[in-house]
Parts: C-alpha cells; sequence; structure tokens
C-alpha cells in the first residue's frame, strides 16, 4: 500500500511544492496587496497534510466491501477539511487583530478548492471498477 500511496499522492505533492514556488516569487507583488505569505504557507500546508491523510483513510475504505464506504470517504474527508480550515481561519481573525488579512484568507480559499479538486480527482482514480 506505501508504493500504492505514493503513486496517487504524486500530483498532490507537486501542487503543494509549485504553490510555494509559487508564494516565495510571488511575495512582494502579494505583500503590495496586502496578502500575508505566512498565512497563506500555513494555509497551504495545512491543506496538504489534512489532503494526504483524508487520501491515506480513503485508499483503506476503497477495500471495504460496501460500494457507498469509499463516497462516504471521500464526502466526510471534504467536510472535515471545510471544518478544520473554518476553525483555523476563525482563530486567525481573532488572534490576529486588527494586523490580519483578509485578503490572505481568500487566497487560502482558493487553495481550498485546488486541493479539494485534486482530492475528488485522486479518489475517483482509486478504484475506477467500483
Amino acid at each position: 500500500m506505501k508504493k500504492e500511496f505514493v503513486a496517487f499522492t504524486r500530483p498532490m505533492i507537486a501542487v503543494f511544492i509549485i504553490l510555494n514556488g509559487v508564494l516565495i516569487f510571488l511575495q512582494h507583488r502579494l505583500e503590495e496587496k496586502k496578502v500575508s505569505i505566512d498565512v497563506v504557507v500555513i494555509a497551504n500546508l495545512l491543506l496538504f497534510v489534512v489532503s494526504m491523510a483524508n487520501i491515506y483513510f480513503q485508499m483503506k475504505a476503497v477495500n471495504n466491501p460496501n460500494p457507498s464506504a469509499a463516497i462516504r470517504g471521500v464526502m466526510a474527508g471534504t467536510f472535515l477539511k471545510l471544518f478544520i480550515l473554518a476553525a483555523a481561519a476563525m482563530i486567525y481573525l481573532f488572534a490576529a487583530g486588527a494586523g490580519r488579512s483578509v485578503n490572505a484568507i481568500f487566497v487560502s480559499m482558493g487553495l481550498y478548492i485546488i486541493y479539494t479538486w485534486l482530492e475528488v480527482r485522486i479518489s475517483l482514480r482509486l478504484n475506477p471498477k467500483k
């Protein structure tokens, strides 16, 4: 399962690395637009970790004889990821006070869409027979 996991998650790893590279490359432009790079990088890392864990659990669910288990796994993972990021955003907005970067939250929401799309795409490739 380890080789299978690595093979399925290569696109997610590539997206994580590319996004971090783009964020570092565009750091000054984003800071001019009042986007906190630190917040976006942490959101990217959080999304990456949650998505990787979700893919791992979905790989286990695919082996379940119940065909709806895989669908429940995808939906539960997406729901869990949404709540984890919503909680992180709320904690950041309350903790940062007046120095918060709302634009960074919007960029992070865009990253959420990218990771969710990629995660669903990987999930659909896990077991195409079912």
